[in-house]
């Protein structure tokens, strides 16, 4: 089976695809990735990087991140199923009922909505990483460690706000790591005053197990990677709903500029130091946070989802898009651990009968 995996938009967007991509690969299935960078510029793990279609090449599956929407430039001849963010700005686009959802969201059920509630579940997890990280990341902090995942591209944070969250952290001797690219660190090259660490964005995930806290942009990449983990989440954004609902459970915070009270805390690096503490040293945030990772583990691991998205491509193709007989996580054995071959004779078979 040919799959593409798209995200027109954004890489935040398409990291969380990738061990569903690597499954498929590994299940024997013809993979091919496109993004918005270089072919050369994007590494998903070990043995798959960016590599757009060819001329001619026409996908049986399309996985495709909902990143906003603009006609996608990759051929979607195949049937799409949409891999909805965690944020759920854009409407999931839902066909005749029950002709299947259509959806694979990676939202555990205590950050979602009803209209969500159909989606196939699957597990949130990190691939694992093209480079080796570096040796102070390796061993355990001495201290409380914070992440900070500032904008990038047009969302890039004023610099003078990075200043002030750099003071609040080193205000409580926590140990302050910036996960950026080198574009977005010269825009903050200035920003900080007192000792910075620096991790490329695709360390996100060991960065975050060794924290104890986070402060982001709520983006789709940070948000559940931070949540699969058991981080604390401050969330920096005026209009994406991770932060509220994270807020719900109690497992976060939010500060939007469009409020009095929090466009005060932004602009205080005292106020921001005591929101920082009420969610490092506060206990309600970590218990919380804790029991969205257990939620977040039980759900279904990313080749599980195989199986499903062979016989929906399979059911595309013979008579129109249909859904599977159930979703992944109720099937969690099924496909795991048995070698492509085999499945590819099973499925031989079911189209003969």
């Amino acid at each position: 089976m040919r799959v593409l995996f798209a995200a027109r938009r954004s890489l935040p967007h398409l990291s969380p695809m990738a061990p569903t991509a690597l499954a498929c690969a590994a299940a024997g299935h013809e993979v091919r990735i496109a993004a918005p960078v270089r072919p050369d510029g994007y590494v998903f793990g070990p043995g798959l990087s960016v590599r757009p279609p060819e001329p001619g090449w026409r996908p049986h599956l399309v996985v495709r991140a909902q990143d906003g929407d603009a006609t996608a430039p990759w051929p979607q001849d195949g049937p799409v199923v949409h891999w909805t963010a965690l944020d759920h700005r854009d409407p999931v686009p839902r066909h005749g009922g029950d002709a299947g959802p259509w959806c694979v969201d990676p939202c555990p059920p205590a950050l979602r909505t009803d209209a969500e509630a159909g989606a196939w579940a699957v597990r949130h997890e990190e691939p694992a990483a093209a480079r080796p990280a570096p040796r102070w990341l390796r061993t355990p902090p001495g201290r409380l460690r914070v992440c900070l995942r500032p904008g990038a591209g047009h969302g890039v944070w004023p610099p003078a706000r990075v200043r002030r969250l750099a003071r609040a952290v080193h205000g409580l001797d926590a140990e302050l790591v910036v996960v950026a690219d080198l574009r977005t660190r010269y825009v903050y090259r200035d920003a900080f005053e007192g000792p910075v660490r620096f991790a490329d964005p695709h360390l996100i995930g060991t960065v975050l197990a060794t924290s104890a806290g986070v402060v982001h942009e709520g983006g789709p990449d940070v948000t559940p990677a931070a949540a699969a983990v058991g981080v604390p989440q401050l969330v920096l954004a005026d209009v994406r709903p991770p932060g509220d609902r994270l807020h719900r459970i109690g497992a976060g915070q939010r500060l939007a500029a469009n409020d009095a009270d929090d466009a005060a805390d932004l602009t205080d690096a005292l106020r921001l130091r005591r929101r920082l503490a009420e969610l490092l040293h506060g206990g309600r945030a970590l218990a919380a946070a804790e029991r969205l990772r257990s939620e977040m583990a039980a759900l279904s691991p990313p080749d599980a989802l195989v199986g499903p998205l062979e016989e929906y491509a399979a059911g595309a193709r013979r008579i129109g898009p249909v859904r599977p007989t159930r979703p992944p996580e109720d099937r969690p054995g099924r496909h795991r651990g048995r070698p492509a071959a085999n499945r590819r004779q099973e499925q031989e078979g079911e189209r003969a009968t």
